[in-house]
């Protein structure tokens, strides 16, 4: 059995959409059976929270270094862990390591954005042209649309 792991990063503000998509790759494993594929969300809920010498963010980090995927939500607010997640992700799969695809998904509409991300979105395109984005309203389009993507990769 092949395991496809896929990282979910996000501030806590999208934690139901971060549950959404667990749920949707539980779905994708009853498709995906007869192929014998396999698909694990990566989220930091699911990890060790004791604490340690070092950051927990870098055990996060490393986590996400093991992930084929790297799909990263944003709403309202920028995060600044979910910043540097989408960082690592992007300069090691740009490095030809894993991840070998990052994502990220913008939550609509975004009333009450912060000012970090309404900057950090105006310099997406300029910083990581190399990124495909996209949008999404609800359950159901993130639903639609992070299956096409996994889909899309033939897995």
């Amino acid at each position: 059995m092949t395991t496809i792991k896929i990282f979910i990063a996000s501030s806590s503000e999208l934690k139901t959409e971060r549950m959404e998509l667990v749920d949707l790759m539980q779905d994708m494993n009853d498709e995906l059976e007869g192929r014998d594929i396999k698909l694990k969300p990566v989220l930091w809920e699911y990890m060790d929270s004791s604490m340690r010498a070092e950051r927990k963010e870098d055990e996060y980090l490393e986590k996400l270094l093991q992930c084929e995927f790297c799909i990263v939500l944003f709403w309202r607010i920028l995060g600044e862990y979910t910043e540097e997640e989408l960082i690592i992700a992007v300069k090691e799969m740009l490095a030809g390591r894993l991840p070998r695809q990052v994502y990220v998904l913008f939550k609509e509409p975004c009333e009450g954005i912060s000012k970090e991300l309404a900057e950090f979105k105006n310099s997406f395109d300029a910083k990581y042209s190399a990124i495909p984005t996209c949008t999404f309203y609800d359950a159901k389009t993130l639903r639609e649309t992070v299956k096409s993507i996994i889909l899309a990769s033939k897995p």
